[in-house]
């Protein structure tokens, strides 16, 4: 079945409907679960944009910064019950969904799992869906959990 999951997290109370959900998956099928989380920059050709972006105090530094905080904490707890967890964030220029399947591709995942964000009408169309970009561009399986009503 799957032996490695590509967990894609938000930072948000979402999270914890997926993580529930792979973590009952690992301890059933004893699954490697890879943690990951991003933050976009803006696209440049110039270096020094791209460094301007993420140096000390930039948005995507402070990003990074709270990520790692919050990936450990969960990577702590996840093994503390006894289940294989590494984390991963990554500061990308490219759309979230093409960086969240080029990573899972490029890793030999199989599976990636994620929340259902709750965008409704004008954001859903404006923005898109995440989710929905993944599940399209994805060679891989997709899990989509969402929060029960």
């Amino acid at each position: 079945m799957y032996k490695k999951i590509l967990v894609s997290l938000n930072g948000t109370g979402n999270d914890e409907i997926v993580l529930d959900h792979v973590k009952g998956l690992a301890r059933e099928y004893g699954v490697e679960l890879r943690l990951f989380q991003l933050h976009r920059i803006m696209k440049s050709d110039e270096a020094y944009m791209r460094k301007v972006q993420t140096e000390v105090g930039s948005p995507a530094y402070r990003a990074k910064e709270k990520a790692e905080d919050y990936l450990g904490e969960l990577e702590q707890s996840i093994e503390k019950e006894g289940l294989q967890v590494s984390t991963v964030f990554l500061v990308v220029e490219n759309p979230e969904a093409s960086e969240i399947v080029k990573y899972a591709e490029e890793n030999d995942f199989d599976l990636i799992a994620l929340t259902n964000q709750e965008r409704t009408g004008v954001s859903r169309w404006f923005f898109g869906s995440i989710e929905e970009k993944v599940r399209k561009r994805s060679s891989l399986p997709v899990l989509f959990i969402s929060r029960r009503s």
